[in-house]
């Protein structure tokens, strides 16, 4: 899959809209008026690559689900937000590292987990 190409005025676009909102924007509404093509995944996957590419270049955009992104000039809003992000990224971590089994289904598909049974013949 080929990661979205980020134009100059995309990006431009992208943050006039957020520091002129009252109000957080979804990804979907910030695709349209930012006229991207393709399908709505598609769409949402551009728009956060802008933003990605935004806060790189120092922006503060926060975003939250399901409020969607905008622009800050609060220090304390900023370092709260990479705060829960960092949080978060901790807890996911951590919550895959402590993980040792696998889930079972109805098919028993944790079953492919375990050691291989012995049919006596050996």
């Amino acid at each position: 899959m080929n990661r979205p190409t980020i134009t100059t005025s995309n990006a431009a676009a992208c943050l006039a809209i957020l520091k002129a909102a009252d109000a957080p924007i979804v990804a979907a509404d910030l695709a349209k008026r930012l006229g991207l093509a393709g399908s709505r995944e598609s769409r949402r996957r551009q728009v956060r690559e802008i933003i990605t590419h935004l806060r790189d270049q120092g922006e503060w955009i926060v975003g939250a689900n399901p409020g969607g992104y905008r622009f800050t000039n609060d220090l304390i809003v900023w370092a709260e937000y990479n705060a829960d992000r960092a949080n978060n990224g901790k807890r996911v971590i951590g919550q895959s590292h402590n993980r040792n089994t696998a889930a079972v289904d109805s098919r028993g598909q944790a079953l492919l987990f375990q050691p291989p049974v012995s049919c006596g013949a050996g």
